[in-house]
């Protein structure tokens, strides 16, 4: 297996003694889609085996954060996250007591990075929480539901419990805190369906029609599944086999726009001189964004989290290769082979 890095380059996995099973939750999904037949996605074991000279080639596909399949006020998308927050960014937003916008916190966590810290145990997964949320004191109810004490269950069961509980999770959903992707589009296995599904060549239309061709696995109507789809399509249809770069995920890339606080001009993405506006953390799957009286984005004050999302951009890295770089148990056509070869 492939030893996976954990995503947010921070090192809890390791210290909690959650990185191997995070490993193999991945592994789960790059085996799965590395054995689809005839799709360009392989494993990443293969790009240890190229061939004398050969180099693989990294690319990062890009889009913005709004989700464009939302047709309805900037509110209301700030207000139902799992409705509407689909792009594989999700976040909160924080208001006064006034009701005015001070916070908007983004993240492109996956919950799988979370289950294993359950599966671990209780006590990992809430300290790993306070990492995220500090000062966060979550009870064994707010983070697993009603039931048996999780403490006294099974590792997997345990896990379980917490992800079906995250749409009433506080420290998830608020009141009290956000901490990973939970809109039922925006899954770990989502994307990789997406790519392994695309990355088979469908020669009978262009490449930037085959994600409306690939039945559920790509959304047509977003911002993201096209973009990533046709990418990866022209991958395949060159004669390249590819995956999605260690460590898998989606990263928070920049803010766009033109920014400005009490009246001058920053650079938001900047965070020797943007006065701690824009952070962020976990190897850029967590962003917040603090929104004092004066800022301004396109000289226009803020008032949802929406608008923010339409200036931000996050990214998926993709790394490829030509077919007759790797070993031939990883070539496009050769899934079978990885069935026996890669276990």
């Amino acid at each position: 297996m492939f030893p996976y890095n954990d995503p947010t380059g921070e090192g809890a996995l390791q210290t909690a003694g959650a990185l191997q099973i995070y490993r193999e939750l991945l592994h789960n999904q790059y085996h799965r889609f590395g054995t689809l037949g005839n799709s360009a996605f392989t494993l990443l074991e293969a790009f240890e085996e190229l061939n004398p000279g050969a180099a693989p080639v990294e690319q990062t596909i890009e889009w913005r954060g709004f989700p464009i399949t939302a047709q309805t006020t900037r509110q209301a998308i700030d207000n139902d996250r799992l409705r509407f927050q689909d792009e594989y960014v999700e976040w909160r937003p924080e208001r006064d007591g006034q009701g005015r916008l001070v916070r908007v916190t983004f993240t492109t966590d996956f919950p799988e990075y979370f289950q294993a810290f359950a599966q671990i145990g209780v006590d990992a997964l809430k300290a790993e929480i306070r990492r995220v949320i500090p000062g966060a004191d979550p009870t064994d109810a707010e983070l697993f539901g009603a039931g048996p004490n999780p403490g006294n269950q099974s590792g997997p069961t345990r896990a379980q419990r917490f992800l079906a509980n995250l749409a009433n999770n506080p420290w998830n959903m608020g009141p009290k805190g956000f901490l990973c992707l939970t809109q039922r589009f925006n899954t770990l296995g989502a994307l990789f369906n997406l790519v392994g599904e695309c990355g088979i060549v469908q020669q009978n239309v262009p490449a930037s029609d085959v994600c409306s061709n690939v039945g559920g696995a790509c959304g047509p109507g977003r911002n993201s599944d096209p973009a990533i789809c046709r990418r990866v399509q022209e991958v395949a249809r060159a004669n390249f086999a590819c995956s999605l770069k260690d460590p898998a995920g989606v990263v928070i890339r920049r803010l766009a726009g033109n920014w400005a606080l009490n009246g001058q001009a920053i650079d938001i993405n900047n965070p020797t001189n943007n006065q701690g506006l824009w952070t962020l953390s976990r190897n850029g799957r967590r962003g917040v964004l603090n929104l004092p009286n004066g800022l301004r984005l396109n000289s226009s004050p803020i008032a949802t989290g929406a608008e923010v999302a339409d200036n931000l951009f996050v990214g998926v890295d993709v790394v490829a290769v030509a077919n007759a770089a790797l070993p031939q148990w990883a070539r496009t056509g050769s899934e079978q082979q990885v069935r026996g070869v890669v276990a």
